[in-house]
Parts: C-alpha cells; sequence; structure tokens
C-alpha cells in the first residue's frame, strides 16, 4: 500500500518516515514528496583518465573495471573528484562532459555524474515499517535527464542522503543548481517489521556524500559533509 500525502505527513510526524529537512508543503505531492539536490560542491565525477593510468601501469586493461568484485567504500573516494571549473580564456575540452559554471554544473549529452540529495530519508532501525523509491521527474525525463539509474528502492531500516546518479541522454546542455528538484520518493508500508538487524545496504547506511557511509578524515578534506540536524 503506498501512501497518500496525508499519511506521508503522518508518518514524519510520528517519526516512521525520515525525511530531514522536513518537506515543506510545496514538495509534497498526492503520493510523493520532492527531493533537492545537495550544495554544488558535493557534485563529482569519476576520474577515469587517473583510474585508466594506474591500470596500465600495473600492466591491466585501463578501460576495465571488474564490477562484480570492486570495493566501492574503497574506490569511490579514490576515484571520484569534483568536476572541473569552467575557464572561459581556454577553449572548450569537447571530451569534458561536466563541467562547473561558477554555482552551476553543465551536464552536455552523454555526461554522467553522481550528485546527493539535500534530504536525508529512510526509516528509523526500530520497527521500520516503510520503504521508499525513488524516481525521477517525468517532465525532465522527457529531456533525457535520467536520474537513479538502477536500485531504486530505499529499504526499510536505512537512511542518509541519497545519491542520484545522474545522466544526459538527451540532446541539450543540461544545467543544474543546488536545490533544483529533478527526484522524488513514494513511499509503501511493508506487511512487518524485518527479522534483520541490520540494514540492507550497510556500504551506504547514513551516507552524507557520494562515496557511501564510511567517510574518513582523509576523504573530508576533500568532500565537505554537512552536519545533520538536531531532531
Amino acid at each position: 500500500m503506498y501512501l497518500s500525502d496525508r499519511d506521508l505527513i503522518k508518518a514524519i510526524k510520528r517519526g516512521k518516515l525520515i525525511v530531514d529537512p522536513k518537506p515543506k508543503e510545496a514538495d509534497i505531492g498526492a503520493t510523493s514528496i520532492d527531493l533537492h539536490l545537495d550544495s554544488v560542491d558535493q557534485a563529482r565525477i569519476w576520474d577515469v583518465e587517473g583510474y585508466a593510468q594506474e591500470n596500465r601501469a600495473a600492466g591491466r586493461n585501463p578501460a576495465e573495471l571488474h564490477i562484480g568484485k570492486f570495493d566501492f567504500r574503497k574506490f569511490s573516494p579514490k576515484y571520484t573528484m569534483r568536476p572541473p571549473q569552467y575557464d572561459p580564456s581556454k577553449a572548450p575540452n569537447p571530451q569534458q562532459s561536466v563541467f562547473c559554471r561558477g554555482a552551476q554544473i553543465i551536464v552536455k549529452p552523454g555526461g554522467f555524474l553522481l550528485w546527493i540529495t539535500k534530504e536525508s530519508i529512510g526509516t528509523p532501525e526500530k520497527k521500520a515499517s516503510l520503504i521508499c523509491f525513488v524516481d525521477g521527474k517525468s517532465t525532465r525525463a522527457r529531456t533525457g535527464l535520467l536520474v537513479h539509474m538502477t536500485a531504486p528502492t530505499i529499504h526499510a531500516k536505512w537512511s542518509g542522503q541519497i545519491t542520484l546518479e545522474i545522466a544526459n541522454l538527451g540532446p541539450f546542455d543540461f544545467v543544474l543548481e543546488e536545490g533544483d528538484v529533478i527526484a522524488q520518493i513514494t513511499v509503501a508500508q511493508i506487511s512487518s517489521y524485518p527479522l534483520s538487524k541490520r540494514s540492507t545496504s550497510p556500504a551506504t547506511h547514513g551516507q552524507r556524500t557520494v562515496l557511501g557511509g564510511a567517510v574518513s578524515d582523509a576523504d573530508l578534506k576533500t568532500t565537505p559533509v554537512r552536519k545533520r540536524r538536531k531532531r
């Protein structure tokens, strides 16, 4: 059973659904809650060239990534970086599909980046009775904007800011800014409390950056982490 707007509001008030900061009235639709992009300094792209150089030095195929074997918690801090700043004095790099332009992120056709939501979303670890689903916005999708490419389910007992996998499949150069609404969640009731004592996604539980749940001191030097609000 999916929750309507009145049930979403009740669930947040009763602590059954975590949405922090709490949504404004305009963010709550009939059966969904809008999500906003966090600050621009949280956007990340993959350092493909850095990864390729290391593979070449080790005698491996520079382009190959063993998806079934790599450890995201170790891989992401090493090979993600902020999009480069646009320099109007230089000719644009045709191979650079994502870059910063002041307080904006420009995503050219074929571009891909990771960006986190301003909101922390999820359910409490005790007596979790809901699950959430992340989805894009249909009007944005019609321009070719792809948001949260896979694994849309926020499982019971998990909470954190949501990493969005953003891709441009359309013909336009997208301009994205902090606070933009490009995603939403719907929420459903589950049949009973889970037996599991932990989140099904321990690598990302409690995440506050696109690096996942485990953020080291070294990561914090290059990845500012927004302090959680006290409830």
